[in-house]
């Protein structure tokens, strides 16, 4: 990691400490201003219903919930545990393009939500996908001092995740940064992360010119992770396609969170270092000022 991006993730640390999760006011089983999690305790006061999965007491099983919906709902009761985050980062190389300020973001993200995490009382964990999910030690220490975040891996992340997924922490928060740039289903990864969880939240970290490249005339295209080449004529109409399907691609990923109960937010890489401000989290709530 260079000095430059070093100095950026200091700044997006600074920022980020001006945030709390604010995940009780969305999900009752984390109560305001105390440290409670989602799994399922031995005390009396009941919080919520979630679907039954394997290993559940079958003692607190709703029944009547059952004769109604012929689905397995169990009841959640307080458990007094710190909340944890787990923090997952795509490190594909399309994720440290060069002339472009992705892995700046991208990091700045991280340190962003690290940051704000710290300031809730969470515990942090966070793991690396390449050709397997690769816990990073260094996680008290800020995240420029974290190794083995170079994004240099020339495979499919998207497929690690489902084959090879990290043991996260159960009942506790967890953010994906990728540009989501799989040809995985989207439902087959999320099934992953949304197992046991409290809170998904995916963040697709792009820059501009994924977004909407600008590139007109005779141009090379190198896959920046297979190294597979095409020669193409980029007019405007094969740009305009190009973005149509992007956005497509985007909003399937949008639609399967809504789905699953995930959350969805995107960042354009130029625009977020220029103040580190996560605006879509802020509006949803999950995260508010409340920091340092």
């Amino acid at each position: 990691m260079d000095k430059n991006t070093q100095r950026i993730l200091e700044s997006a640390k600074a920022v980020g400490q001006r945030f709390v999760f604010n995940v009780a006011s969305r999900f009752a089983s984390m109560q305001t201003g105390e440290k409670y999690g989602a799994g399922m305790g031995s005390s009396l006061e009941f919080l919520d219903h979630r679907e039954y999965q394997p290993g559940d007491d079958i003692r607190h099983i709703d029944w009547n919930a059952l004769a109604r919906s012929d689905k397995l709902t169990v009841k959640l009761f307080r458990e007094e545990i710190s909340p944890h985050l787990d923090i997952l980062i795509d490190g594909s190389a399309s994720m440290n393009l060069d002339d472009t300020a992705k892995y700046a973001a991208l990091m700045s993200g991280v340190a962003v939500m690290r940051a704000a995490a710290l300031n809730s009382g969470y515990n942090v964990s966070a793991w690396v996908i390449k050709d397997r999910c690769e816990k990073i030690p260094e996680t008290n220490f800020d995240v420029e001092r974290w190794r083995g975040t170079d994004c240099v891996y020339a495979g499919n992340t998207g497929k690690t995740l489902v084959t090879m997924p990290p043991p996260l922490k159960p009942r506790g928060v967890r953010i994906l940064f990728s540009d989501l740039f799989w040809e995985t289903e989207p439902e087959t990864i999320l099934r992953q992360l949304i197992n046991n969880a409290a809170l998904v939240i995916i963040i697709q970290v792009v820059a501009k010119i994924d977004e909407e490249p600008d590139l007109l005339g005779n141009l090379r295209l190198v896959d920046s992770e297979s190294g597979e080449t095409l020669e193409v004529m980029a007019d405007k109409p094969i740009i305009k396609e190009y973005i149509k399907n992007f956005n497509r691609h985007r909003n399937y990923w949008r639609d399967s969170c809504t789905k699953s109960g995930a959350f969805f937010t995107h960042l354009v890489a130029e625009d977020f270092i220029k103040d580190f401000v996560p605006q879509e989290l802020l509006k949803t709530e999950i995260l508010v000022a409340g920091g340092k």
